[in-house]
């Protein structure tokens, strides 16, 4: 889920990313932040748990644990919005 700032709308290799991993962008609406709230509170727990909390030697390596991170989110960290259950509870189609 995005707004509709030009880079998602047009960048190739948001495009190229999105394909590769198999996901749907879904745009909010115009002039509707209510929307785009998910959207903004998983930015602001990403800078506060990952980006902001550690002092990373390069930008190169806090990419790289970026991926370690989005997998402990999804998979094992609890949501109390979710009724204290990680994302990944609420997708019913994964394989793998």
């Amino acid at each position: 889920m995005s707004d509709n700032a030009r880079a998602y709308r047009t960048a190739a290799v948001f495009r190229q990313t999105l394909e590769r991993w198999g996901a749907r962008q879904i745009l909010t609406p115009p002039d509707t932040p209510r929307w785009n709230g998910e959207a903004e509170r998983f930015i602001q727990t990403l800078k506060a748990e990952r980006a902001y909390a550690h002092e990373w030697p390069s930008s190169a390596t806090r990419a790289r644990a970026l991926s370690s991170w989005l997998r402990t989110c999804n998979r094992r960290r609890l949501h109390s919005s979710l009724g204290d259950r990680p994302p990944i509870s609420r997708v019913h189609n994964v394989h793998g």
